[in-house]
């Protein structure tokens, strides 16, 4: 059996054939999560291109599939990512019965991460970005609520992400002469321009992040939050291919400067904005701005050093932001406007989901003893022996995302407690009829996942990062 068909024909037909089961139970949910389950752990135990035998039997798992003149490639360097990949499917999966999104959000789902996996995996690597597309055309029926026309967030997402792809490829075409003759500046130029161009549509970066907010409003924070977690986490690691497989972009000191200025700018953005705005789904967009921003400048490091310290960073940025979706998509269920003036009585309703989000806002800030510091901690060490501009426009942006944590929980406490008129004490009447997620046993075990997920990281980050360097051997000219 080919990889490709095991990890990324087998589960894109999967999500197409439940897209036509039309029940309103829970079989798709538990169809696709012991599905991911099952790839994860066949990527994690069966090596890629040895014959197996068991009793009797034996088989084998080709690495490469075939079509039309094209080939799709997975190899067993790509078995720690395809690991990781599947088990936060699963968790994304697993999270819909707390978050409820459109119900098509798991079948849907499924197929965009096929198309992910398809996108790095697929040679030439140049043909990425169509893949990435097509994963992006595929989610648009989840962020358009039904029978309501596209909003401006959902079509600027679309063209954004269209525009990307001519930047792209018309680079590959002009890399093939850059690679000929790597004297010529001219050629150097207008690649390293078109690429940057490029992955700043797919990235969001500024400016053309402007889609983040706009859609944060539009559509369901649980849908927005997969799409800002496997988006970005994809394009990084295509991106990075491009420095592995290209030498003069790998011995560019001039190259890594600017994706040093570009996170630090990022970073600094997106925590102010987190500390000024006032509604919470657009608080994930803007944390989920701050990672890409962090990846950036983790990776600007050169050497083995950047590609580690980028899959470091990677792995609490992933579990902070599905802790944070779906602690809003359970919040969404109850109040669908995250106007902060409105949710004084949130904590009252749902604790659990408020513990949730409180928890991934800090952890992405960085805030020590949480998934994110240990990582943040060794780069600001890197940072500060060569570049400490960037290290203290990166922890100013940090501070700005921990004040709106603070904000939040300044908004919210005052309301769920006791206040005081005079020398009388008055208690706030909590509505009857509004169910407290306490007696939910689901809530109860997302914040056990993420609170042992977020301070495991944070605690015993040796422990669960010691598979970085696993997940940087995908890169050997890199990572040697």
């Amino acid at each position: 059996m080919s990889s490709a068909i095991l990890w990324i024909v087998f589960p894109g037909m999967l999500g197409l054939g439940l897209l036509f089961y039309r029940r309103a139970d829970r079989f798709p949910l538990a169809v696709v999560a012991l599905t991911c389950l099952f790839l994860t752990w066949i990527a994690w135990q069966f090596p890629i291109d040895v014959v197996l035998t068991v009793g009797p039997f034996s088989f084998e798992i080709f690495p490469s599939l075939s079509f039309f003149g094209r080939s799709l490639t997975l190899s067993n360097v790509n078995r720690p990512l395809l690991s990781l990949v599947y088990f936060f499917q699963t968790l994304w999966v697993l999270g819909t019965v707390i978050a409820k999104p459109p119900r098509l959000f798991v079948p849907i789902s499924l197929v965009c991460v096929s198309l992910f996996v398809a996108a790095l995996s697929v040679d030439p690597f140049l043909y990425a970005p169509i893949f990435i597309v097509l994963a992006v055309l595929v989610l648009i029926p989840l962020l358009v609520p039904p029978g309501e026309s596209a909003g401006p967030g959902a079509l600027r997402f679309l063209i954004f992400q269209i525009i990307a792809v001519p930047f792209i490829l018309f680079t590959g075409w002009i890399l093939t002469g850059v690679e000929a003759s790597p004297g010529n500046l001219t050629l150097t130029l207008r690649s390293g321009l078109l690429l940057l161009m490029g992955f700043t549509f797919l990235l969001a970066l500024f400016p053309f992040h402007s889609w983040i907010p706009m859609l944060a409003r539009e559509s369901h924070p649980y849908v927005l939050g997969f799409l800002l977690f496997f988006l970005p986490t994809i394009t990084m690691i295509f991106a990075i291919s491009f420095f592995d497989r290209y030498a003069w972009l790998r011995e560019s000191e001039f190259i890594y400067q600017i994706v040093a200025l570009i996170g630090s700018l990022s970073i600094l953005l997106s925590g102010l904005w987190a500390f000024v705005e006032r509604h919470l789904a657009r608080v994930l967009g803007f944390a989920a701005m701050l990672g890409v921003g962090f990846s950036l400048l983790g990776f600007s490091l050169t050497g083995a050093d950047g590609v580690q310290i980028f899959f470091a960073l990677l792995l609490p940025q992933l579990l902070g932001l599905w802790t944070m979706a779906v602690a809003l998509g359970a919040l969404w269920r109850k109040e669908s406007e995250f106007n902060l003036k409105k949710l004084g009585n949130m904590f009252n309703s749902s604790p659990l989901a408020v513990c949730g989000l409180l928890l991934a806002v800090f952890s992405l800030a960085g805030i020590p003893s949480l998934g994110s510091f240990p990582p943040r901690l060794a780069l600001f060490t890197k940072l500060a022996a060569g570049s400490t501009w960037a290290a203290v426009v990166a922890l100013v942006g940090c501070l700005a995302l921990a004040g709106a944590g603070v904000k939040i929980v300044s908004t919210i406490l005052p309301k769920t407690g006791r206040k005081q008129s005079g020398w009388v004490e008055e208690v706030e009447p909590i509505d009857s009829e509004t169910k407290s997620d306490l007696s939910d046993p689901y809530a109860w075990m997302f914040v056990v996942i993420s609170g042992f997920g977020l301070l495991g990281l944070g605690l015993f980050s040796r422990l669960f990062l010691a598979g970085v360097p696993s997940l940087a051997a995908m890169f050997p000219l890199l990572f040697p």
